[in-house]
Parts: structure tokens; C-alpha cells; sequence
């Protein structure tokens, strides 16, 4: 934890309000002059601190910033979480995990970014990535085969869905793979990359975006179209930090129930899902397939009947649900 962030939490926690320079200084084990200092960082940050003589600093208003300093505290002893690698501005947090895998990152760290300015999405695309949503990855090493990558996927979506759900009351749902819809509309994103090796899986990354406060006015029109902010469909603002932790936490359950249990996954993401039953248009490697979304197997994969009849079964792909 930095002094800032310990600055901040002395000033939440504060039962008057207000924290002298002195009590700062001493907390902190650093000189009152290098508390003045962080405090004007903060405010360069937009945290709104006001000084009072005789009395000290008190927090009037806060940016919608992550608290990193109480993330860290809820996830004490997680393993999503077993550390935190938070940034302002990042390229990709997908991109930063897999170099910290790489690195021998322990499996459950979590980096973070208020803003991506190179985010990944599927197939090669950009995941816009503007400032007041969540953006994250997790770095994870499962003892599985490689046939069994795609469930943590499913896995990572029935937590996604389930965490907007008891976050915001909403109801989430899931379209294969790995889109959370609200209102039909697109609120959520998985993407997850991994090295492997013929048999097993190295190290995997798990990146999720979600789209809380954010203006998304600035977007695409055709973005703008298909998407939603959790704020927009709930008519409020919500705290991101609190968000989050609910979601690292039914991320991590799910995680562990998936390795014990794929079966119970499989149920819980059709409980959840907006795809089967419905007819949907699938864009993959082999091109263009039509028809009734039937089921997922055991590995996570589409069952798609085209109109002829015709079963196949669809490992990826870009999936377009028809308008009813």
C-alpha cells in the first residue's frame, strides 16, 4: 500500500471527519511536509481535500477511482487477488498479465487498469476501454487439459453474470461464449488467452471488461448500438471497488467449483444463458452457419441445428442472436 492510499484510508475512516498533519505524519511514519506533498498529488488526481487549521484534512469528494487499498484489504487470503497490480493507464491488462505469467506470477494476481488505451477483444478486435468501467485479468495456471480450456470461460461467465446480478439487481444473462447482455445489449466481455503445451495448459489469462459508469457516448454509433453501461440500465451510479470485489470473489468460487464440478458450470451457465432456443447466425473459420441454438456440450461447445437439419458443433465463432 502506498502512503497515498493509507492517506486515504485514515481520511474515510476518520469518526469526525477530519485527520490532523500531525496524526498523518505519524500513522504514516514519514514528516508532515511529505504528507502536504501527498496530499497535493491527490488533489492533482481530482480528490477534492480540504484543509482546516487546528482541525487537519478532511475527503469532501473522491474521482471514481478504484480503491486499490480496499480491494486489497476484501481479497486478504483469496486467491483472486493474491496481489493486486493496479495501474491509472495500460495498454492491455491482458498483454500485462501474460508478461507477469511469464514472469512466474503467482496464479490468482489480478492486474488492473481505470483505462486501456490498446484493450483486447475476440477475434482480433479492439474492447474500448474508456475511463469509469472495470478492466482486468487474472493470471491462472488450472491443472487441465487443453479440452478443457473453454469451461473456464463459461466458468468466468456465469460469475460475471451472476455478479451484475446481486451487484445491481439486474438481470444478466450470457451469449455464447462469452457476452453478458442486459437488456439484449452488451454490458460485459471474456477474453482469455493461455500458453500451453501439447497436453497441458502453462498459464492462462482471464480478462474481463465491464461496463459500469462509463460515457460511452464518444464510442462508434455501431458500438453505442449494441452496448449498455450497468449505470444506464440501474438509473444510478455504482461504486466499481464494490463491484469488483463481488465479481473477484464469484470468479474465484466459480474457478474452484468448475475444477470439481464441470458439470454444475455447464447447468449454471444454461440457467443464465440468452442463446439456446434461440435462432442466431455463427461467423466462424469455416464461414457463415444459421439455425436453432440447441445446446453446449460438455466442453463448453455450441450445438447449432441449421435449417436443413443438420447438427454441428461450433468451437468458436462470432455469434449474432436474430431479433424475434
Amino acid at each position: 500500500m502506498t502512503n497515498r492510499e493509507d492517506i486515504l484510508t485514515l481520511l474515510r475512516s476518520s469518526r469526525t471527519g477530519y485527520v490532523s498533519g500531525a496524526e498523518l505524519a505519524g500513522a504514516l511514519g514519514v514528516s508532515r511536509t511529505a504528507v502536504w506533498k501527498h496530499i497535493r498529488a491527490l488533489a492533482g488526481d481530482g480528490y477534492e481535500i480540504e484543509a482546516v487549521p487546528s482541525k487537519g484534512y478532511r475527503l469532501r469528494s473522491a474521482p471514481d477511482l478504484i480503491r486499490a487499498a480496499d480491494l486489497r484489504k476484501a481479497l486478504t487470503g483469496a486467491l483472486f487477488g493474491a496481489a493486486v497490480d493496479y495501474h491509472r493507464s495500460l495498454l492491455s491488462t491482458n498483454t500485462r498479465a501474460m508478461n507477469l505469467a511469464q514472469e512466474g506470477a503467482p496464479e490468482g494476481t489480478v492486474v488492473l487498469a481505470e483505462v486501456q488505451t490498446g484493450g483486447k477483444g475476440r477475434l482480433g478486435r479492439t474492447w474500448a476501454s474508456p475511463p469509469g468501467n472495470i478492466h482486468l485479468s487474472v493470471v491462472l495456471r488450472p491443472p487441465l487439459p487443453l479440452h478443457r480450456a473453454a469451461l473456464v470461460t463459461l466458468a468466468s461467465a456465469v460469475a460475471a453474470a451472476t455478479a451484475i446480478r446481486e451487484a445491481t439487481g439486474l438481470t444478466a444473462g450470457i451469449k455464447w461464449p462469452n457476452d453478458i447482455l442486459i437488456q439484449g445489449r452488451k454490458v460485459a466481455g471474456i477474453l482469455t488467452e493461455m500458453s500451453a503445451e501439447a497436453d497441458r495448459i502453462r498459464h492462462l489469462v482471464l480478462g474481463i471488461g465491464v461496463n459500469v459508469n462509463a460515457d460511452l457516448s464518444g464510442l462508434p454509433a455501431e458500438v453505442q448500438d449494441r452496448s449498455i453501461t450497468l449505470a444506464a440500465a440501474a438509473g444510478r451510479t455504482l461504486d466499481r471497488t464494490d463491484v469488483l470485489i463481488i465479481l473477484l470473489r464469484l470468479m474465484e468460487g466459480w474457478y474452484h467449483r468448475f475444477q470439481i464440478s464441470p458439470a454444475e458450470v455447464i447447468q449454471a451457465w444454461k440457467s443464465l444463458n440468452a442463446t439456446l432456443g434461440r435462432r442466431i447466425a455463427v461467423n466462424g473459420p469455416g464461414g457463415t452457419k444459421q439455425g436453432i441454438a440447441e445446446d453446449i456440450t460438455e466442453e463448453g461447445l455450441l450445438v447449432l441445428r441449421d435449417d436443413s437439419g443438420r447438427v454441428h458443433t461450433v468451437a468458436s465463432g462470432d455469434v449474432t442472436i436474430e431479433k424475434t
